[in-house]
């Protein structure tokens, strides 16, 4: 073999191998979010599609804005439309009457509860709190 064959080999193995590595990483990191997905549970999201911070704790309304289209005007006739004079309608590039933003219409949360969720501040001793020892 000359050395040119030997840095090819050596360098198709190491492509081979950080492949390898790349696929066993990734494999890896799917398998540790779909644990820690687990754990948190389903996300809380209303039938409304919103997310459980866009409703009130307290009232349950929720204040997330959606779009609403216009409602559909009747067509006019060609004689119709040359006399009437033009109006100022708000429409986006296709012609089509621009999207009204709204609050949502839902009056309370209706998806899943979340857990509470618990402080507890670390029990470990610091500088000048030293916690005592068993043995003592």
């Amino acid at each position: 073999m000359t050395g040119f064959e030997i840095v090819a080999v050596i360098l198709a193995s190491g492509f081979v191998a950080g492949g390898a590595w790349d696929r066993i990483k990734k494999i890896k990191d799917e398998r540790r979010d779909a644990r820690e997905r687990e754990l948190r549970g389903p996300d809380p999201v209303c039938g409304c599609t919103h997310h459980l911070a866009y409703h009130d704790p307290r009232e349950g309304r929720c204040y997330a804005m959606v779009k609403t289209k216009q409602p559909k005007q009747p067509k006019k006739s060609k004689q119709a439309k040359q006399s009437a004079s033009p109006e100022p309608a708000a429409a986006d590039a296709g012609g089509k009457p621009a999207a009204e933003p709204r609050q949502c219409p839902c009056r309370r949360y209706a998806g899943p509860e979340p857990l509470a969720t618990l402080y507890a501040p670390e029990i470990t001793g610091g500088a000048g709190n030293a916690l005592p020892r068993a043995d003592d």
